[in-house]
């Protein structure tokens, strides 16, 4: 009879010292999906989601996703998708990829620890429709849960933000796929003397070491095609003398390239595309400029590289006629309505 009293008591015991320990780690396991969009050079949904807690995440084939959307047709699709480890079939869901601010992990592969980024990819069947939302909850084993909503317009649309990529120990602000500045917007700029005439890439206006670099990873994509690409630029002209003098002084454009994860450039695409020019009687006043570049179409090398966009101000035939001009972009600024923010459109 005691000995049947003990061996319960013990069985007690040991229960509530289980639940006690799968409170405590529930309690240290936190997600945030950071990033989230239908790539609309993959037809593919891709999350990175953070691991903000202090308990390592894995068990891939025991986390649920769970999506919400309307396809073409206006039909509601709400599901939980199923894992994959081989190739993804319709409505699975695989892990591409481990990275730790930056870089693909190197420290226990498969598994993510505190402070690492896992990026998914999904599959969906039937598509999203164009000019939809998409809503989608990231679910560990133990039950704690993100979810987060985002636009899907039907087309690429990249726009410069102030969150950081790290590629190879450098940091590289990011390019979203449609996802509009959320931020109080950052002033990127260039100075010239008196009559200089040049081309220089913008910096950080409260941070000079920081270039107008911008960087879109290209996990999950094989080819992105040719295209009439798009570039709107929020821009001011301005110095302690009038600059520009005439139209035709200044302008802005881009560079377009494929940065690969060890920080080089594997392919340099364009160089001064999509010129917009700055008109003299703007001087001063903030407006949104727009110029095309007829992208030929890249094929993926390796999805490991990043699409990088560099933003240029560009004095062409006169410089400032006082001590000093500049030329600004403003990146990232969530008061301004969409159409006015700096970004790119490939229809």
């Amino acid at each position: 009879m005691s000995q049947g009293i003990l061996t319960s008591a013990d069985a007690t015991a040991l229960s509530v010292e289980e639940i006690s320990v799968r409170e405590g780690e529930i309690m240290r396991t936190g997600v945030d999906t950071l990033r989230a969009a239908y790539l609309s050079w993959a037809d593919r949904l891709r999350l990175t989601v953070a691991n903000t807690g202090q308990t390592r995440l894995a068990g891939f084939d025991k986390w649920d996703i769970i999506v919400h959307y309307y396809d073409g047709t206006g039909t509601y699709h709400p599901g939980w998708l199923p894992y994959t480890a081989g190739a993804l079939g319709d409505n699975e869901w695989k892990k591409a990829g481990i990275y730790l601010n930056g870089p693909a992990e190197s420290f226990e592969p498969g598994i993510v620890n505190p402070g690492e980024q896992v990026v998914i990819l999904a599959r969906l069947n039937p598509l999203p429709g164009d000019a939809t939302g998409i809503s989608v909850t990231v679910a560990t084993p133990n039950g704690i849960r993100d979810s987060f909503s985002f636009s899907n317009p039907g087309y690429a649309i990249l726009t410069p933000h102030t969150e950081n990529t790290t590629v190879n120990g450098t940091a590289h602000y990011q390019l979203e796929e449609a996802a509009p500045g959320d931020a109080a917007g950052t002033i990127m700029s260039a100075a010239f003397s008196t009559g200089e005439v040049a081309r220089k890439l913008l910096v950080n206006d409260d941070q000079p070491s920081r270039a107008a670099r911008h960087v879109f990873p290209l996990v999950g994509i094989s080819d992105i095609p040719a295209a009439t690409w798009n570039f709107y630029y929020r821009c001011t002209v301005f110095g302690d003398g009038p600059f520009p003098q005439a139209n035709g002084d200044v302008s802005f454009d881009v560079d377009i390239l494929i940065r690969r994860a060890d920080g080089t450039i594997r392919q340099t695409i364009a160089t001064g595309a999509a010129a917009a020019m700055f008109p003299q009687t703007s001087e001063g006043s903030w407006v949104t400029l727009s110029g095309t570049y007829a992208f030929p179409g890249y094929t993926v090398i390796d999805d490991t590289d990043y699409l990088e966009i560099a933003y240029y101000g560009d004095v062409l035939a006169q410089g400032p006629s006082g001590t000093v001009g500049y030329t600004q972009v403003m990146i990232d600024d969530d008061s301004l309505p969409t159409a006015n923010q700096t970004r790119m459109e490939a229809p």
